[in-house]
């Protein structure tokens, strides 16, 4: 028998494949637990409430603009389960963990390749294994990872970034010709392809450039200006595609610090609401926030979603002269160790982390001052260095340890060391994750990290008035949001729903007023506006409100409703069911509520098909609505298509096999098929309630009746007119039975007295 192959090589691919299948492993057990979450923060805004992702196509999404991938991806994720998050969850799961296989072979490829000293190519597995974990489970992440269209973005940017970085490496160190040339159109293909996911990818060529001169050219400038092609090549081709994305004018207006910026509403970072954001501005106050970014992935403990920091006065205040200094000393610490060692790894994670920061952080200015997602790509760097540190300290440790250790002597001791830096890692990632579990938990957080951030209070009383109808207790965050913010007209909208459902109509009505002043073009503020109208029968300023607010947004579902509830209440049936019906085919009202009421008001109207498809849209979105099987079959026995009604009683009566009603009509249908048999054992099932559905007696007198029992069908008949408790209706039905069994079987009666 031979033996089992014991060589290096085997060895070498054994453990090069093991760490980063067992970390994906233990991150996805780490995020399993959040698969679930529901949306939050943007996330409903840019996903639940985006119309169009109904719509979206591949074909035609392709190159429209530079996110289109990740609208594409949207599209692709609410065609599997809607707006079920576990999709898109997964989804980001899936990328983030994508990108820590593809960082570790990266690592590992240009540690082995480098000119660095003994301890990075003799540690390099240990290093990529490290820097792998940090990346895949830091507790900095989540936000990432968590918030879905983030995580889309800067997840897919970093992907293929990752991607091209070990294409370019792979391809500067392959010999064969025909792979180089494999190798060279798979780096085109992935920069271009990058430009549809996030403007960060513009960085790329640029950290090709900074690994080619670590690990390919080994600092020398020779063998660096021999792919200088390559490089400017690449820079074209993705320049030249952001510039068509973005548009001449906005690079221009970027190196002129012409760009303006204005402050969103709820999230002012100016001293003033209405003061502009300025890129000069902008540059000095972000020293403070990458000094914030280095040192939250060494103390990640009081990290937010949000935070409440503001720009700075200028160059001398406190919080922008002193994080320039510290950004000098350390600018100066990478010069002096560049200097001395060209090639450091250190220098290259620190350069790293710089240079995909600069993009965002430095003259092009946003209404978000700093937010923790966007060190993503650029954690890297960082997470290098660090992961370098703790394999020193590791080693350290086995050396020190050693005698006293068996285990530490061994080869793949340090390995085990770093996984077992897993599990507090993991722990405190999943402790973090806690806070997108539930709206309400979110953003408290937020209220708790950033007290002068007037969203938080807003979308905080949001979530307890909604989901658990604690009106009274919301109105105060709704006046302290309105009262931070006097731009925010949010807050307004949402305290006349409270005063709605406290009953205090006119404080409502004056809320929405002055939400309506703040800005004039929400249609959030017109349809709840007409809803209050709509209560005091004030059909003229309803319909006024209804038709601006559908104005200003066409796909407006619920004004579509509210226009339908106000033709009902004119008795303009009709015209309703048409709102009702363009409320859930061509708005975004297309879900079980908005479904059901069309089916019901079409059922109303006799409008049998189209009511069967509004119900039939209803258990696409709860299939757990089995109510609509028992309607469905009604709509088939309305319109005499009987066979169906037995079907769809069938079905519903499976699930619900006591119930009365489907069982009684299950036999109505089988009598009009003349199915005598079949309709008696149904209407037998509903005799012993039959003081609850008397009717059913007389429907059991015909099938005795046909059947050739007249006398047993007499009987019924009688018994059922003599009851006291019987309705007049069914005693009149009763006795015009009798009579007709009189007639067409004399003997009955003579009979019956003979009993």
């Amino acid at each position: 028998m031979p033996k089992p192959d014991r060589s290096p090589e085997a060895i070498s691919l054994l453990y090069r494949l093991l760490p980063p299948s067992l970390l994906t492993i233990i991150t996805a057990i780490t995020y399993y637990p959040s698969l679930h979450y529901n949306f939050q923060f943007d996330d409903v805004a840019n996903i639940q409430k985006h119309f169009y992702i109904r719509h979206h196509q591949f074909k035609n999404l392709i190159f429209s603009g530079s996110r289109w991938i990740s609208y594409w991806l949207n599209a692709l994720h609410y065609s599997i389960g809607k707006f079920d998050p576990l999709s898109f969850r997964l989804g980001n799961l899936i990328i983030h963990s994508i990108n820590g296989i593809l960082l570790f072979f990266v690592i590992l490829f240009a540690l082995l390749h480098s000119n660095c000293s003994q301890f990075f190519k003799k540690n390099a597995l240990v290093i990529a294994t490290a820097t792998s974990m940090l990346f895949l489970l830091h507790p900095v992440q989540t936000q990432t990872v968590s918030y879905v269209i983030q995580g889309q973005l800067e997840g897919l940017a970093c992907m293929f970034i990752l991607a091209m970085a070990l294409t370019f490496l792979h391809f500067c160190y392959n010999p064969s010709p025909v792979k180089r040339g494999f190798l060279i159109t798979l780096l085109f293909v992935l920069a271009i392809i990058s430009c549809g996911t996030k403007e960060i990818a513009f960085i790329s060529p640029f950290l090709i450039m900074l690994i080619d001169w670590f690990f390919v050219a080994h600092g020398s400038f020779r063998s660096f200006k021999q792919r200088l092609w390559l490089h400017g090549m690449l820079f074209f081709t993705i320049s030249s595609i952001y510039v068509y994305f973005l548009k001449p004018s906005f690079f221009t207006d970027i190196l002129g610090f012409k760009m303006i910026i204005r402050n969103n509403i709820g999230n002012i970072i100016t001293e003033k609401p209405s003061d502009p954001i300025k890129a000069s501005i902008f540059f000095i106050s972000q020293f403070k926030v990458i000094l914030h970014y280095i040192w939250i992935f060494i103390w990640p403990f009081n990290i937010s979603v949000e935070y409440d920091w503001v720009l700075v006065r200028n160059f001398f205040s406190p919080d922008c002269i002193f994080p320039f200094l510290s950004l000098l000393i350390i600018g100066y610490a990478i010069i002096t160790l560049l200097s001395k060692k060209p090639t450091s790894v250190i220098g290259f994670g620190a350069l790293w982390f710089f240079m995909c920061l600069a993009p965002r952080s430095s003259i092009i200015p946003s209404p978000e001052l700093l937010v923790d997602y966007k060190t993503y790509t650029a954690s890297i760097g960082w997470l290098l260095i660090l992961s370098c540190a703790l394999v020193a300290a590791i080693e350290y440790i086995r050396k020190k340890y050693a005698a006293q250790s068996h285990l530490l002597e061994k080869r793949y001791s340090s390995l085990l060391l770093i996984y077992l830096c897993t599990l507090p890692l993991g722990f405190a990632t999943q402790m973090r994750n806690l806070v997108w579990s539930e709206g309400s938990l979110f953003w408290m957080n937020i209220i708790k990290n950033a007290p002068r951030k007037a969203r938080a209070y807003n979308n905080y009383g949001v979530e307890i008035s909604q989901n658990y109808q604690r009106y009274e207790e919301a109105i105060p965050y709704f006046k302290k949001a309105a009262q931070m913010d006097r731009f925010y007209p949010d807050p307004l909208n949402n305290l006349a729903v409270c005063y709605t459902h406290l009953n205090q109509t006119d404080n409502a009505i004056d809320a929405l007023e002055q939400g309506l002043k703040i800005n004039r073009f929400y249609p959030e503020g017109y349809n709840n506006l007409a809803m209050l109208y709509l209560q005091q029968k004030k059909y003229e300023e309803a319909q006024k409100n209804l038709k601006i607010a559908l104005e200003l947004r066409p796909y407006y579902g619920k004004a579509l409703f509210n226009s339908g509830r106000l033709h009902l209440e004119k008795g303009e049936d009709e015209l309703a069911l048409e709102c009702f019906k363009k409320a859930c085919t061509i708005a975004d009202l297309d879900n079980e509520f908005g479904y059901k009421i069309y089916a019901q008001t079409a059922l109303r109207l006799e409008k049998y098909d189209e009511a069967i498809w509004g119900f039939k849209k209803t258990i696409e979105c709860t299939p757990n609505d089995i109510e609509c099987l028992f309607c469905i079959g009604n709509c088939y026995y309305l319109s005499k298509r009987y066979d169906d009604s037995i079907t769809m009683y069938k079905q519903f009566l499976a699930q619900k096999p006591d119930d009365l009603r489907a069982w009684y009509n299950l036999g109505e249908s089988y009598l009009m098929q003349d199915d005598i048999k079949a309709a008696f054992d149904c209407f037998k099932r509903v005799e012993p309630q039959s003081e609850h559905m008397p009717q059913v007696r007389i429907r059991l007198a015909n099938c005795y009746a046909k059947m050739e029992q007249p006398e047993i069908a007499y009987k019924e008949l009688k018994d059922l007119f003599g009851t006291a408790r019987t309705p007049a209706h069914l005693k009149i039905q009763a006795k015009e039975l009798m009579a007709q069994l009189e007639k067409e079987y004399p003997q009955i009666q003579a009979q019956m007295l003979m009993g």
